[in-house]
């Protein structure tokens, strides 16, 4: 257990030279809600095709709910998926994608709120802790990606639901906090990376093994219950599957994480040496070699349920599906950060703000062009008096009611050019 008082002595010249970094906190989480708020441009990718199929005025909530929990959408993740559904189905579109990029919003302010809270429960009060932890997730290509795209539901909601967890476990209730994880599994399946961040835990001396067993063991099961219903609409491993674990993408993948896990970018046409360095300081940031270990397998875990979602490059393409990536590194970078936070170097959070300020500022830039790209096609698409047919095969759109059809569209006389996101002439 933590001496507070003795923690709070240690801690109290410090927190003499940081005075008013409460307050600076707040001012930071207020300008990170208005940037998100600026970054409301125009619904894209697969938030414009779930306006599309839920803001069907015929659907009924009872069809509603049954395509959730029936059908495949190359993923099964029923609770936020039907919140996201319902929303859309009853309310007018420009609302809807504004709400829901609100609500991820919240869940984000609310994750970092908990966390911050056990960081005090666990390691004694302090405000600069929390003002450097608060502005490493919010400022992160992670924290601006799942707050500005409300397809990231599923991110916000599993972490969230993790955030309670692990409050749960500083208030010694295991059992609770396993069955909360093992929930989470249904929100989005990264939400194992619970169960090695449980470990990561043990390392650090925060919980026993015993402990980390009666939260694991729940855990487990419950998420294992997941898998078995979600086998039956998504037999895992399919060809309907996301996760098709290819060898020729392990190595990659491997490169690619440790590279853009701070940075949470693959911006490049490679993986470049600062991405590196900085992983390796976070590696160095823990205090015994066998935090430093629990990290590793920490890592490795995130490598095995992302195989092959970091093994290609975006190489300086704006409109790209590797735009979205930050969202993948919300969970563990995170979870990465707290530890950090609380059993860390002090200089940890400072040195990993470098790459982390750096990621989340182009982060924010490229998507705000890659929204003005879409904004710029939907108001094409209003002008013109017949429908706006446009050839790029990579994201089909069908849109009836803004009379768009994008895809590999051979007689299309309009296309986007990837690269600056401009609509041009074939």
């Amino acid at each position: 257990m933590v001496d507070t008082e003795q923690t709070e002595k240690e801690q109290q010249p410090w927190d003499h030279r940081w005075n008013g970094i409460g307050k600076l906190t707040a001012a930071l989480v207020v300008v990170w809600i208005v940037a998100l708020i600026r970054l409301m441009i125009a619904d894209v990718w697969d938030e414009t095709n779930a306006l599309v199929v839920f803001g069907d005025e015929k659907l009924s909530i009872g069809a509603i709910t049954e395509f959730v929990l029936t059908t495949s959408v190359s993923f099964w993740r029923p609770p936020p998926t039907l919140l996201a559904a319902l929303v859309i189905r009853f309310t007018e579109p420009e609302v809807a994608w504004r709400l829901l990029r609100a609500f991820n919003m919240l869940l984000i302010l609310c994750s970092v709120a908990i966390l911050s809270g056990v960081l005090t429960r666990w390691g004694g009060p302090s405000s600069r802790r929390t003002a450097l932890f608060s502005t490493a997730v919010l400022y992160s290509g992670a924290g601006i990606i799942c707050g500005g795209w409300f397809a990231n539901i599923f991110d916000v909601t599993a972490m969230f639901l993790i955030s309670i967890a692990v409050r749960l476990l500083s208030r010694e209730r295991f059992i609770a906090a396993g069955v909360l994880i093992g929930a989470a599994f249904f929100f989005k399946e990264t939400a194992a990376m619970a169960l090695p961040f449980l470990l990561l835990l043990v390392a650090v001396g925060r919980i026993t093994v015993r402990q980390a067993l009666n939260s694991g063991i729940p855990a487990a099961g419950v998420g294992g219950l997941y898998f078995v219903l979600r086998s039956e609409v998504i037999p895992f491993g399919s060809a309907a599957d996301t996760h098709q674990f290819l060898p020729t993408e392990f190595l990659p993948t491997v490169i690619g994480i440790m590279d853009a896990w701070w940075r949470q970018s693959m911006w490049g046409a490679g993986p470049g040496v600062a991405g590196m360095i900085f992983f390796v300081a976070s590696v160095a940031a823990f205090r015994t070699w066998r935090a430093r270990g629990a990290f590793l397998l920490f890592v490795l875990a995130a490598i095995v349920i992302y195989w092959g979602m970091f093994a290609s490059w975006q190489n300086g393409v704006l409109i790209h599906h590797l735009t979205f990536l930050p969202r993948l590194l919300f969970i563990p970078a995170t979870l990465s950060l707290f530890v950090l936070a609380l059993d860390g170097r002090r200089w940890a959070l400072p040195l990993l703000l470098l790459p982390i300020l750096w990621g989340g500022v182009t982060t924010y830039r490229r998507y705000q062009g890659f929204q003005r790209s879409y904004k710029h096609i939907y108001k094409v698409a209003r002008r013109t008096g017949t429908p706006l047919r446009i050839y790029y095969p990579w994201k089909p759109l069908s849109d009836p009611a803004r009379r768009i059809e994008i895809g590999d569209l051979p007689d299309a006389r309009m296309k986007i050019d990837p690269v600056n996101g401009r609509l041009v002439s074939r």
